[in-house]
């Protein structure tokens, strides 16, 4: 029997199974490009606007970390920069849930073994999760570029453009197949991944900032960012693209070839014999679960903040020398400090990227019942809230932890250099900490998708932070009314450390989050678990 008999089968079985996924997530990013690029003409209908944000833009180090430069003023080239950011981003997220769920989390759950009864090669499942990764990618980046082109622009940079989103697809579908072999865990093979994938965007930001081409062909961000759409049109990045997916692939099935299934290339640490006293409570389990994801997190961006920290010098010197920027900043309230402008509009960004942790911690609750843990724990005399409530426990105090490393990195660093550390840290770790309200209403959106509709658990929240971001498009590139914004959590908090810190908003949010919560964790106790 062939290692690859039955691949055709389970590519059939995940369509099946993820038949609503699938347009969901790889849908999205793809209305995401074209809605924007639609929205360009009529917010830069001239030659003479399109240049002149060129300029401010390209002096802009928030914008250059969060998206990188402007290769061209035309309409494709402001539409290519302004959303390939977001959609590689959230190309590669879907992209490596995608993989995880088909091969790890099928093995975890022991419905591998079941079909590796049959008729079934050692490595077809995870040929079949890649070629469903990499199909939908290529559907995905062929429906961008017929959107593009029915716009109105060029053929060959429509396509180019569609092929940078999807190689981001391709690179970290990949990235998840190798993870999935490493670890024993979908939980640690998804984390792995996601961390990957964050390092990865960090040294494509740092080099733009920065200006060192070089360092950006570090990272496959990077690479696809030289691929120019519009500004050259550029094919021969996806070389490195294509060599990359050949060498992880090819070190993911050999390592599939090594294993056991059900077992990981990493053995998972084992604990004592016997449980600690410290483990005799469900918020003490919930933590013990929790930490590694959280770990990983908070150490992330705490080197992301201090690396942000030490750039901020240079990138509120670029700040003071746009006269648009330093009056869009004294508007803010931040009396013509370019640093704290910097710092203010890198939170604001940052907590939208930390809400990802909030939602995907708060799922855990998903998977533990999912994978029939919860129903072993259930069994003692431990209730549904009390089980519940310690994750959501632990979910509020990591969205803290994060924030505040966020915070504590760019303090500590930021202070050095201007010789008050103590003072820096308090300020850009409680400007931090001010956005946990609007993290945490992420959070209970999922817990209580998780109560009351537990199969969309894992669409629901993703779809709402999704709205967020688009609102914020729609104001920015569509003129909307920015009254709209109301919706998003993420902008009733304060500024800080530009605007002036009021405690009714957050107030607001805290209560929105806990009726929200309140609300799953009643559909929770209700409804039948599995």
């Amino acid at each position: 029997m062939s290692t690859l008999t039955g691949t055709g089968g389970l590519i059939r079985l995940i369509l099946r199974r993820d038949r609503v996924r699938l347009p969901a997530w790889f849908g999205l990013v793809a209305m995401l490009v074209i809605g924007v690029a639609s929205s360009v003409a009529a917010a830069y209908p001239t030659e003479e606007a399109r240049q002149a944000f060129l300029h401010t833009t390209n002096g802009d180090p928030t914008q250059l970390m969060m998206i990188g430069p402007i290769y061209d003023s035309s309409a494709g080239g402001l539409a290519a920069w302004r959303v390939r950011g977001q959609a590689a981003l959230l190309i590669a997220l879907a992209s490596l849930l995608l993989v995880i769920r088909s091969t790890r989390a099928e093995e975890e759950a022991g419905r591998s073994e079941l079909l590796g009864s049959t008729v079934v090669g050692r490595h077809a499942a995870l040929t079949a999760a890649l070629t469903v990764a990499f199909a939908a990618n290529l559907v995905a980046a062929l429906v961008v570029a017929l959107g593009l082109m029915g716009q109105g622009l060029p053929p060959r940079g429509s396509l180019v453009m569609g092929l940078s989103v999807a190689a981001a697809g391709w690179v970290f579908a990949a990235v998840a197949g190798l993870a999935a072999q490493l670890a024993e865990s979908s939980h640690t093979a998804g984390g792995l991944a996601a961390t990957a994938m964050g390092i990865l965007y960090a040294v494509r930001a740092g080099a733009d900032v920065e200006g060192s081409s070089w360092v950006s062909w570090l990272s496959p961000f990077g690479w696809t960012q030289h691929m120019r759409p519009f500004a050259g049109d550029h094919y021969w990045p996806l070389l490195p693209v294509i060599g990359l997916i050949l060498l992880l692939g090819a070190g993911a099935y050999r390592m599939s070839a090594r294993r056991d299934l059900g077992a990981g290339i990493l053995p998972p640490r084992l604990g004592p014999a016997d449980a600690a006293p410290s483990l005799r409570t469900s918020l003490a389990l919930a933590w013990r679960l929790q930490r590694g994801t959280l770990l990983a997190w908070a150490i992330a961006f705490t080197a992301f903040g201090a690396g942000l920290g030490g750039a901020a010098r240079s990138a509120a010197e670029q700040l003071n020398a746009s006269e648009a920027l330093r009056d869009l900043i004294e508007r803010m309230g931040g009396g013509g400090r370019p640093a704290d402008g910097f710092f203010a509009f890198v939170i604001y960004l940052m907590s939208q990227v930390i809400a990802l942790y909030a939602i995907q911690a708060t799922l855990r609750l998903r998977a533990e019942e999912t994978s029939g843990r919860a129903d072993i724990i259930l069994t003692g005399p431990v209730g549904r809230l009390r089980w519940a409530g310690g994750h959501l426990a632990i979910v509020a105090a990591g969205s803290g932890i994060v924030l505040a490393g966020l915070g504590l990195g760019m303090g500590l660093v930021h202070g050095l250099s201007t010789g008050d550390p103590g003072g820096e840290i308090a300020r850009l770790v409680g400007a931090s900490l001010t956005r946990l309200p609007s993290v945490l209403v992420l959070a209970a959106v999922s817990a209580l998708a998780y109560g009351l509709l537990p199969r969309l658990a894992a669409i629901i929240p993703y779809a709402a932070l999704g709205l967020c971001l688009v609102l914020e498009f729609a104001v920015e590139l569509l003129g909307a009314d920015p009254a709209i914004l109301k919706v998003s959590p993420f902008a009733q908090t304060p500024g800080l450390p530009v605007a002036a810190f009021t405690v009714t908003p957050l107030v607001l949010l805290a209560v929105v989050a806990t009726g929200l919560t309140a609300a799953g964790l009643a559909g929770l106790r209700r409804r039948d678990l599995g």
